[in-house]
């Protein structure tokens, strides 16, 4: 398998002292919310910035696993998908 992977986000988990450190650690503990999903990072993110811009909608193809995931521990986030077929 080969990928291109953007690895800051790895960096600023296992260095306390970086100035992205704690956004990766709320990332980190909000991937253990939904272990069953096994969200990846960019929609963690999405969820992430959801929560600190509530009156926006999240913009996604995506609408299967955003209708799982929850901001804020229990509401819905809000979506903005193209119309199902």
């Amino acid at each position: 398998m080969k990928g291109i992977a953007d690895t800051g986000f790895l960096v600023a988990f296992a260095n306390a002292n970086d100035k992205h450190h704690r956004w990766a650690a709320q990332l980190a503990r909000m991937a253990d919310r939904f272990s069953e999903q096994k969200p990846d990072i960019a929609d963690l993110c999405l969820v992430r910035m959801s929560e600190l811009f509530p009156r926006h909608s999240v913009v996604t193809i995506d609408r299967k696993d955003f209708q799982i995931y929850r901001r804020n521990k229990r509401e819905a986030v809000p979506l903005l998908c193209p119309p199902e077929r």
